[in-house]
Parts: C-alpha cells; structure tokens; sequence
C-alpha cells in the first residue's frame, strides 16, 4: 500500500475537525433549548406546588420539605434533560469514532484484533465520562438554593420567577444553568475522547511521529503556536509532559490534553517514512520496532 500524503491526512484530519467544531456548537444549542424547557417547568408546574400567599411564597415547613426533596425537579432534570443530552453526547461520540477510523484507515490496517480492542475501550470511555456527567445533580442543587433561599425570605413570587428564570436561562454574556454545566464539563470531550483514540490507533499501527496540527487562532497560547505544523517524534512528545506553560491542566497528559484547556491542536499521527520527508531532520524514534 502506497504512504498516504500529507495533503491526504489534512484533509481528513479537517473533515474530523469540522466534525468535532459541529459537536461544541450543537452541544451549546442543546443546552440552551434545554433551559427553555426546563424554565417552563419550574415557572409552570414546580413553583405553583408550594403554598403562596399575598403573591409572597410562604415560609415553612412544608414549602421547605417540598424544595428540599424537590422529587418532580429532579424526575423532570433526569428524563426531560439528562436523557436528551445523553443521546446528544453518544450520537457525536459516534460521529468522531468514525471519523477518527477513516484517519487512521488510510494506513495499512491494524490486525483486527487490535482494532476490536479500540474500539471496545473507546466505547468504555464513553460510557465511563457520561456515567460520570450524569450522575451529578449539580444542576438541580442550584435551583433548589434560590428557590429555598426565597422561602426563608418571603420573598414575592413575580421576583423568585425572575431569579429562577435568569438562573435557568442566563443573562447577556451569561451562561444558563444548562449551558455552564456542560460548558464545564462537556465541552473538551470530544477534543480528548478523539484524541485518546488517535493514540490507541497509533500504538497499534506503530505510528511514532506526529504532526502538530490545528492552526492559529487568536487566542492560541504561546506553547501551541510554538509547535504548530512542526514534525515531532513520540519521546520528544512525552517530554512536554515535564513542561509548564499557561492553561496546562492539572496532571496534563499531553497525549489526551495537550496544550490543556480548550485545546483545538491535534497530533496528527504519521510514519517514520513520512515524518523524514516532511523533516529529513527528524531523529528516529526509540519506540520503533
């Protein structure tokens, strides 16, 4: 089988980008569509559970038992929401797997076993980090402390409205409930989840040479730019492990996070043949066999 290009690689590495920019930008839209459902429910059929007089919620023990135990919030976050983000997260999870595979397909194959193995543990990662996201009842815990904090203080219900719906739906450069939580937590995944993959696939295919590849932006900090569209071998990859710079993560591993929080750079696994003609000077890397 003839060495794939470079040209051939970047325009598939693009097409996953392109897909992975998609990814954030409708994970974003979910979330925002989301919080308008959710608001209509806590507008329209949670707050109209507590007991209000005067237009003023009323400070009891019941009001407070009912936001405490929140149960209709919580079965509305975990079948309106959570669910909905889920299928959200799996469906361009999917779409990566794939195009992560038709990177890599255009090299000789890797034994099918090893393949089956990648793509095992790619779905292990999925299920593992959704578990995890999904668990948290972040967002409900804030709803419940606004909406207790207006029990304890009487305070009217037009006001606790305006609270809840600002809290839920954002305000100006603001981000909703919804949208932060995800933003948080959600928003690099699909950047390291493909990421993880590549070095999966690279291992098997005994690709120890990568490309820094990604572009300029902006806002692109000093270490990236640095590297970008530079040749680099597996060991000398792994020394920036070592390295500090501004926006690495904790514990960074800098075959997942690379350049660290809201990294758009990949590593562009390619052949030691390749890598010598994209850099004559390239040393051979001591992972070769």
């Amino acid at each position: 089988m003839a060495l794939p290009t470079k040209q051939q690689l970047n325009e598939i590495a693009r097409q996953r980008g392109e897909i992975m920019r998609a990814a954030e930008k409708g994970l974003l839209s979910k979330s925002k569509e989301l919080e308008k459902k959710l608001q209509s429910f806590v507008l329209n059929s949670f707050l109209p559970e507590l007991e209000i007089k005067n237009n003023r919620i009323v400070n009891s023990a019941a009001n407070l038992k009912k936001v405490n135990d929140s149960a209709s919030l919580k079965k509305f976050l975990k079948v309106n929401v959570n669910s909905q983000m889920r299928e959200y997260y799996t469906k361009e999870f999917t779409k990566i797997t794939a195009s992560t595979g038709n990177y890599f397909n255009i090299f000789p194959e890797p034994l099918a076993g090893q393949k089956k193995s990648i793509l095992q543990r790619g779905e292990l990662i999925v299920e593992g980090y959704l578990d995890g996201l999904f668990d948290n009842n972040q967002i409900a815990t804030s709803i419940q402390s606004t909406i207790r904090n207006s029990v304890n203080t009487s305070q009217t219900l037009s006001t606790l409205g305006k609270l809840v719906t600002e809290q839920i739906k954002g305000k100006e450069d603001k981000f909703g409930a919804i949208t932060n939580y995800h933003y948080q937590n959600g928003y690099d995944q699909f950047q390291t989840y493909s990421r993880a993959l590549d070095e999966d696939y690279s291992v098997a295919l005994q690709l120890n040479y990568a490309i820094y590849a990604g572009g300029e932006m902006g806002k692109t900090r000093d270490f990236c730019a640095e590297r970008n569209g530079n040749v680099y071998n597996r060991e000398t990859v792994l020394s920036w492990n070592d390295l500090d710079w501004q926006g690495k993560k904790a514990n960074n591993n800098i075959l997942i996070d690379l350049g660290g929080y809201n990294c758009r750079h990949d590593l562009d696994w390619i052949s030691y043949q390749l890598a010598k003609k994209l850099d004559p000077t390239i040393e051979k890397s001591t992972f070769d066999k």
